[in-house]
């Protein structure tokens, strides 16, 4: 035991003499349902505001895990004859000593076409990036003493721009999209001495609806690949939707996991899914498995026109 933490200190020390780099963003199970988290041109994709509320818990069992929260409100609107979508996102991730505070402005212009839309979006905002020094748990060494400079003192955080880009198309029988997240690759300063490098990264993510014999279920293939062009993730997901009201599927991340999911359209607008990720590798021995929830609720905020002409009854 005294060994791997004299390995784990030296591993970390040696990270942060010149910078920070690993995979930024948090990877949800269920991005089918929270496509607008990895490209801003997907915001307004359903007729109505949305609100949505997701929560990630990775690792069940190991200390310091990642936990991803989201939180988003969306909306498509008309200025004339021309067709937008607006939103908000909030995002506070963490892992290891680390923590991302982040909100986006969100903004997409959208083509209608018979056959589908079209919509090209951006994320413009700001991520306060934060490293909880005093976490960390030194260990008297050859190699390393109390007071070790290469490791942060108290709570060291940083401000950063954020931007991001996409193209987005989609129709009632498919999906597609790619962004850049990241676009303006950032170096994040930690307080005097250390440096936190944000890599440039992209996703591709993909979906088709399948009508089955019946006409009330339907299968829905998708896949989503992430990379930050040093690591890769791949999810395949499999989903059997019943009248648009519950669904349930399977999903295998390429890298690690298999995932169960479910999910149900509670009352009129308001949707519920859970995801549990099951270790495919080693890790299954340090962890129960990965915990995932969503709930969205559309809704309109305009009041409905109602017809004020009234006949006249001479002419009824």
């Amino acid at each position: 035991m005294q060994l791997k933490k004299i390995l784990f200190i030296t591993f970390f020390s040696l990270s942060l003499i010149q910078y920070t780099s690993a995979q930024f963003d948090g990877i949800y199970s269920q991005y089918m349902h929270i496509k607008h988290f990895y490209n801003p041109a997907a915001i307004g994709e359903q007729e109505l505001m949305k609100m949505m509320v997701a929560q990630r818990l990775d690792w069940i069992g190991i200390k310091n895990a990642p936990k991803t929260t989201l939180f988003t409100v969306n909306t498509p609107f008309k200025i004339g004859k021309t067709h937008h979508a607006a939103g908000i996102q909030f995002i506070n991730d963490i892992f290891g000593v680390f923590a991302n505070q982040q909100i986006n402005a969100q903004y997409a212009y959208k083509f209608k076409f018979d056959y589908g839309t079209l919509s090209i979006g951006a994320n413009i905002g700001v991520l306060n990036l934060i490293c909880y020094g005093d976490s960390i748990k030194m260990v008297e060494s050859d190699y390393h003493t109390e007071n070790d400079p290469a490791i942060p003192q108290g709570t060291q955080s940083g401000i950063g721009f954020d931007l991001s880009a996409g193209i987005y198309f989609s129709n009632a029988t498919w999906f597609a999209g790619v962004s850049i997240l990241h676009a303006p690759s950032a170096n994040i300063k930690l307080g005097d001495k250390y440096d936190f490098q944000i890599n440039q990264a992209m996703t591709a993510v993909g979906g088709y609806n399948i009508k089955l014999t019946n006409p009330d279920f339907e299968l829905k293939p998708s896949i989503l690949l992430y990379t930050d062009f040093i690591s890769w993730q791949t999810q395949i997901s499999l989903l059997l939707d019943y009248k648009n009201k519950f669904w349930g599927g399977l999903a295998y991340s390429i890298q690690d996991a298999i995932s169960f999911s479910f999910g149900m359209e509670v009352i009129d607008g308001l949707q519920f899914g859970y995801c549990f990720d099951l270790p495919t590798s080693s890790m299954i021995r340090a962890t129960h498995g990965s915990h995932e929830l969503f709930l969205s609720y559309d809704f309109n905020i305009f009041k409905p026109k109602y017809n004020q002409k009234h006949k006249s009854v001479r002419l009824l």
